[in-house]
């Protein structure tokens, strides 16, 4: 059976890639997630970044001020770079697009907000 054959089976055209709208750099991945993940789970980056911007949430929220979710910024640009540095993939872009950024900050503030109403970091 030839190549052309086979695409034909399974709706393809060779020399033609599909576009993923949620993976515009082709990594095979959702960047925002692995990140994210990659946030909460590399010691260094969460003992340095994440914790402490959850912290500062944390504080704001506990003094009856509503928290912008831009305190994340700092911590995910920050993670972004050891991220790129200890993976070293090529398609990764050199820094974040700034909506990127914004619904990363956005997502792990509402996050981390819904974790400190429910009391998960009651003791801190």
């Amino acid at each position: 059976m030839r190549i052309n054959e086979l695409c034909e089976s399974v709706d393809l055209e060779l020399g033609k890639e599909a576009k993923d709208p949620n993976d515009p750099h082709g990594l095979g991945f959702d960047l925002k997630d692995d990140l994210i993940f990659f946030m909460h789970h590399d010691d260094d980056a969460y003992r340095r970044h994440t914790f402490p911007a959850i912290l500062k949430i944390k504080d704001q929220l506990d003094a009856g001020k509503k928290p912008d979710y831009k305190l994340f910024d700092k911590a995910v640009k920050e993670a972004y770079n050891k991220y790129c540095t200890k993976f070293q993939i090529r398609e990764l872009p050199y820094e974040l697009e700034q909506g990127m950024l914004d619904e990363m900050c956005q997502h792990i503030y509402e996050e981390e907000c819904g974790k400190i109403k429910d009391g998960h970091y009651k003791d801190q």
